[in-house]
């Protein structure tokens, strides 16, 4: 059991992060497009589909630590 609740903790760090800088270059190219307009749409997509799945793994993985740590206190 604490096995697998470290596992689902380094799980939710290291995609945590993934999806803190997924968010972060989405926001720069966000205020690029201030500057440039519709052209930074094409860059934002690929950007927002990796961000996609770095979040729901992030989530998920902080949802079984939430649910294994009563259990190991």
């Amino acid at each position: 059991m604490e096995t697998v609740f470290r596992i689902s903790y380094l799980i939710c760090l290291a995609s945590g992060r993934v999806a803190a800088r997924l968010a972060a270059d989405y926001r720069v190219l966000a205020r690029a497009s201030q500057r440039w307009g519709p052209l930074v749409v094409p860059l934002q997509l690929p950007v927002l589909v990796a961000w996609w799945p770095a979040r729901a793994l992030s989530v998920g993985s902080l949802a079984v630590c939430e649910a294994l740590a009563p259990r190991l206190s």
